[in-house]
């Protein structure tokens, strides 16, 4: 009897401290969100955007930042909500791309639909937050604050550095717009990164510009001259018709308050989105149809495991093929639609999860829906879709290949560091950090840099249905904007994550009415699976990269880093590593 009560005795114990658990994760949820206020007549669904604007849904107990999905259903639902009576944006400082500013711009101008007001506030703006900001229909900005308008490039150039410490990249390339290490390799600007920089600029700050002007009821040449001012007062910005009004929060207050015809109540969205959501009753028993929504964001690593909240943003091939298979496989699973959100990664990386998407491609739909960056081996895998479709202002292509060596041969020297090498194998030295290449390692790289090269434009001539020459002609690392792309064949479809689920459903023959399953990929972590992958992605780090490269300068070191991490799946990434143009912070 003693063992059976003390089995029953464990098992209490155990279930008493499950419990207690869920209940601590249940309250530190409730105080880092707040609870779910209910949504009531005069109702304002407030948008704050600053920083980052969210990829993944938090995935944990702890939050990230709210998504482009999450801003998109909560507008979409609020259109249609006789309680919510307006929606506030408090935008900027924002960072990141303008793939996912147009969608969220293309939410908010679905929302004005309905004849409901949006008004936004800025404080100190950049383009960026202009962008978005002027969506709204009236656009407020602190007396005191400022726009600092601007887009640039700019890329420094350690080559002499290098040289006087001894260090030199040895990198082999497909093209000569696949520029991912030319701040360390060149002294200045090559014709060709210039000719794509430019290309790139002429692009993003042409959509910026019909976009916005349309937004304010101005020329393009007035909004034009107006960009070129560059640091303008918010007065300034007002008499040039950049922004409406001068004001503050409380000043934002009083005009809510009028439309809201009472003190408005506020609520932010995802507050929103859980006071909104049916039942998990009625989700049971809505729909049979299942959409499978499989992010693939971040630098693209080989191996079965996952990034962690505290740790870097990554895209495991074989832990994200799995995801592709398990939805392939599910028969409720009608379709597959990955969101994409990365510059490329190891090969293998791109290949393993290429395979799976051409697998699952063959029994049902899988559309690609391109995020901020869908290049190199980005686009590899899109490439294997049933259908692609990006934002105007994407990055993408950047077909092909690149490998880099970090030779610190000379650095050693200098510090009168001697290695001794004893190997098996004539190459067995190919990788390493303390010898220089021979002439015939150096054929060895780049013929394993062209044969991937030739593999890529092969995946994409076969997936894209394009003659050879044709893709190689928009290849050799070049990116291109989503819009400089769809003129070039290499996706179907300009818009955002919203349309490529709509094209999703047609595809798999769902009716429009039907109510579907939205399935996401990664799932859901809970708090000790939390920890336990940011202690595996530590132990994973330390493995990989053993070396500390620190005492270079900062750039360098990011780099070496980078290089070890991708060493662990061979020498040939597919990598999109070119500067791109930014707010001019």
């Amino acid at each position: 009897m003693a063992p059976r009560r003390t089995g029953l005795w464990l098992l209490t114990t155990f279930f008493f401290f499950l419990l207690l658990f869920t209940v601590f994760v249940w309250g530190l949820n409730r105080i880092l969100v707040g609870g779910a206020s209910g949504v009531g007549r005069g109702t304002v669904l407030t948008i704050r955007l600053q920083g980052a604007i969210g990829e993944i849904a938090h995935r944990g107990p702890f939050l990230g930042p709210v998504t482009v999905r999450e801003i998109d259903e909560a507008l979409r639902r609020a259109a249609t909500d006789s309680r919510v009576a307006a929606v506030f944006l408090e935008v900027g400082p924002l960072g990141g791309g303008y793939g996912k500013a147009q969608e969220v711009r293309a939410a908010l101008q679905h929302f004005k639909e309905s004849g409901k007001p949006v008004i936004a506030l800025l404080e100190l703006g950049s383009n960026l937050d202009l962008y978005i900001a002027s969506a709204a229909d009236t656009v407020y900005q602190v007396p005191s604050g400022q726009l600092i308008l601007g887009m640039l490039v700019q890329e420094p150039f350690y080559r002499d550095l290098l040289d006087k410490i001894g260090v030199r990249f040895e990198v082999f390339a497909s093209g000569p717009y696949k520029s991912a290490f030319a701040s360390f390799t060149e002294r200045a600007i090559t014709e060709a990164q210039r000719e794509m920089d430019d290309s790139l600029l002429d692009s993003l700050y042409g959509q910026w510009l019909a976009d916005v002007a349309a937004d304010r009821g101005m020329t393009v040449e007035a909004l034009d001259a107006a960009f070129d001012e560059g640091l303008l007062s918010a007065r300034r910005a007002q008499e040039l018709g950049l922004i409406d009004e001068l004001g503050y929060r409380d000043t934002v207050d009083d005009e809510l308050a009028e439309l809201a015809g009472r003190s408005p109540r506020r609520l932010s969205v995802r507050s929103y989105l859980s006071a909104t959501q049916p039942s998990a009753l009625a989700r049971l028993f809505a729909a049979d149809d299942v959409i499978a929504l499989i992010h693939v964001s971040g630098l693209m690593v080989p191996g079965d495991f996952e990034d962690s909240l505290f740790g870097a943003d990554i895209a495991a091939g074989s832990t994200i093929a799995g995801y592709i298979r398990e939805a392939g496989d599910d028969p409720a699973v009608k379709a597959i639609v990955l969101r994409v959100d990365s510059g490329g990664g190891a090969a293998s990386a791109a290949d393993v999860m290429g395979r799976e998407i051409e697998l699952a491609a063959q029994r049902k739909p899988v559309v690609v829906s391109m995020s901020d960056v869908a290049a190199s081996g980005g686009y590899w895998i899109a490439s294997k879709a049933t259908r692609v479709f990006a934002n105007r202002a994407t990055y993408t292509g950047s077909i092909g290949v690149i490998m880099g060596r970090l030779n610190l041969s000379g650095t050693y020297e200098l510090l009168g560091v001697n290695h001794e090498i004893i190997k098996r194998g004539d190459n067995a030295d190919l990788l390493s950090n303390a010898a220089s290449l021979r002439p015939e390692q150096a054929e060895i790289l780049a013929r394993s840099v062209a044969e991937t090269y030739a593999d890529f434009l092969d995946v994409v001539a076969d997936g894209r249905n394009m003659e050879r020459n044709a893709v190689e002609a928009v290849a050799q690392g070049r990116v291109w904007t989503g819009e400089q792309a769809l003129a070039r064949g290499l996706i179907d479809d300009i818009g955002g994550l919203r349309e490529a689920l709509v094209a999703a459903r047609a595809e798999a023959g769902i009716e429009p009415g039907g109510t579907t399953v939205l399935r996401i990929y990664p799932p859901t972590r809970t708090l000790f699976e939390e920890f336990s992958r940011l202690f595996a992605t530590v132990a994973a780090a330390r493995t990989v990269s053993p070396l500390s490269a620190a005492w270079l300068p900062p750039a360098v070191s990011r780099a070496w880093e980078r290089i070890r991490v991708l060493q662990a799946a061979g020498p040939v990434w597919t990598i999109m590593d070119s500067p791109l143009p930014v707010p001019a912070w």
